[in-house]
């Protein structure tokens, strides 16, 4: 007679231990991936915020480096640089550059620009209830209410201050309705998340 081998199998315990370690495991394989996809979210949220911070400080100065000065002008008359002239004196008169509290109390900023299609048109950013908005009129004169776009949400606060001579001013036109632009406009938008971001705009 042959005598085999006695054959051994798992005991009760030995299963459990290798359930419980296949179990833990599992758990650190599903926060690992778990963690990754979070980072891939964040990151992406991340880039699409820099994106619309980089987006909205580009339509700034875009609309800054295009800001006309109608000092000396009379409604009517064109300057040397072609620029159109204002239909009423009024238009003439008004303010090319001014800073005024918006309608929900933040800073609004308005200014005149050469437009490709209108000529020279007025238009303005203020901040409403943490949102940057662009304002847009048809005209030279803030009549009506303007077109509205937003462009930047969590906006804590916006300031804007003027460069004229060497000296910084927290508001403009500086007592003088008829004053020329400023020699920059400087920007500080405080940005949740981020923190204050400052922009110099020359303007000369």
């Amino acid at each position: 007679m042959t005598c085999r081998p006695a054959q051994r199998g798992l005991t009760l315990i030995e299963l459990m231990v290798a359930l419980a370690v296949f179990a833990v495991l599992g758990v650190l394989s599903y926060r690992a991936l778990s963690e990754v996809a979070n980072s891939h979210t964040r990151l992406e949220a991340g880039f699409e915020r820099w994106r619309a911070i980089g987006r909205s400080l580009q339509r700034i100065d875009a609309d800054l480096l295009q800001v006309v000065s109608t000092v000396g002008r009379n409604a009517g008359q064109a300057g040397s640089d072609g620029i159109p002239p204002a239909p009423l004196n009024r238009a003439a008169n008004a303010p090319m550059l001014l800073t005024r509290a918006a309608d929900g109390g933040g800073p609004e900023l308005q200014f005149l620009r050469l437009d490709d299609s209108r000529g020279v048109r007025r238009v303005g950013y203020r901040l409403v209830d943490g949102r940057l908005e662009w304002l847009r009129w048809s005209g030279r004169d803030a009549l009506g209410e303007p077109s509205v776009e937003p462009l930047l949400d969590r906006v804590r606060g916006l300031r804007w201050r003027f460069l004229q001579r060497n000296n910084r001013l927290d508001a403009w036109p500086p007592g003088d309705t008829r004053a020329p632009l400023p020699d920059a406009v400087i920007l500080e938008l405080d940005l949740d998340g981020v923190g204050v971001l400052t922009r110099v705009i020359a303007l000369r």
